[in-house]
């Protein structure tokens, strides 16, 4: 015979502690303890952790509906993305969903699916839900969103690819500067003939070509994808510009999965990665190591950049002075990457 946990009936759990009796609990009226729950009740620390204590005791649970309508605040924030396929993004978008949470907050996400274009209807959509801000992780282009959310009274952080509009100061993945980074290494190892697969467009062939201008090398095709992270549109793409009649000795991509496309690729074909061409991607994400030749790429702390977004956004919401944000970028030399053929 074996010993099993009681199984408990709703009647046998008791009735649902409320809010009073949070509050009698911490010895404060229910108003002080309504705004100790509330994600920007104006409570000392001391007494915020006191109330939420006793209501971890008690196991209580707000009536977020009711907040709503009391506070006519909804309590919900919103993220817009491209796609979650992408890895570095799924960790940004957990990370930052992780933070919300943290702070009180109950977050709603909306994908595009890839599709681009697709950024209005879901900021109408979380709007229509009662999302009191947003966040966009890489789903359009910065001015693009500045216009969008023009007008809309709703608080907004973007992690796009700063434009002329939005200037210098919004917060990045940093595909473009890893892009960039990228380059100065190849051309350290000798490469001069260079390839770049991207997906969208955020100016990374432009990186690449600054950072060119006025070496020896040259870049001599860029493939700009519009399939999201399909690998066999970033496949044939790769396909295109091993089919020149000079292919590039060195391939940038902006993602690891394009990069990964890119060396199988090249094995269908024989070209030996990095013998006959080198290849680097973005990100670091799990698998990258892993393959074989195991990927050099670009790693971006993306966890710590969730973060700061959400720490950023939380700012705006709560009108308080925004947090330093930016995430380094480090370049992870591996296996793909190695001296230009002779």
């Amino acid at each position: 015979m074996t010993n099993r946990e009681p199984i408990l009936s709703p009647a046998s759990v008791g009735p649902a502690a409320n809010l009073r009796d949070v509050a009698r609990a911490a010895g404060v009226s229910t108003a002080s303890a309504s705004r100790a729950l509330a994600p920007d009740g104006a409570v000392s620390a001391e007494l915020r952790v006191r109330v939420r204590a006793a209501a971890e005791r008690l196991r209580y649970v707000p009536n977020l509906a009711a907040r709503t309508l009391a506070a006519r605040r909804s309590g919900l924030l919103g993220i817009v993305v491209e796609t979650l396929a992408d890895p570095i993004i799924a960790s940004v978008v957990i990370a930052c969903e992780r933070q919300l949470g943290d702070a009180g907050y109950g977050v709603m996400i909306a994908s595009m699916h890839g599709l681009l274009g697709e950024s209005r209807r879901a900021v109408q959509t979380l709007l229509a839900r009662g999302a009191q801000a947003l966040v966009f992780v890489e789903s359009g282009d910065a001015a693009e969103l500045a216009r969008l959310m023009a007008g809309s009274g709703v608080p907004w952080v973007s992690l796009e690819e700063p434009s002329a509009t939005t200037g210098s100061g919004a917060l990045t993945i940093g595909r473009r500067s890893g892009a960039a980074l990228a380059a100065r290494y190849l051309l350290a190892l000798g490469h001069r003939r260079f390839g770049v697969i991207a997906q969208p467009d955020r100016g990374i062939a432009d990186a690449v070509r600054q950072v060119l201008d006025g070496t020896h090398g040259s870049l001599l095709a860029a493939e700009v994808l519009a399939g999201g992270e399909d690998l066999d549109v970033a496949q044939a793409a790769v396909r295109r510009l091993l089919d020149q009649v000079r292919p590039p000795t060195a391939l940038i991509c902006s993602s690891d999965a394009q990069a990964l496309a890119a060396t199988r690729e090249c094995a269908v074909r024989g070209i030996a990665v990095p013998e006959d061409i080198s290849v680097i991607g973005f990100g670091d994400a799990e698998f990258s190591r892993r393959a074989r030749p195991a990927l050099s790429t670009v790693r971006v702390a993306a966890a710590e950049l969730g973060a700061r977004a959400a720490d950023s956004l939380l700012a705006n919401v709560e009108r308080r002075a925004p947090p330093q944000v930016g995430a380094g970028l480090r370049l992870i030399a591996r296996e793909s990457t190695g001296p230009a053929p002779r």
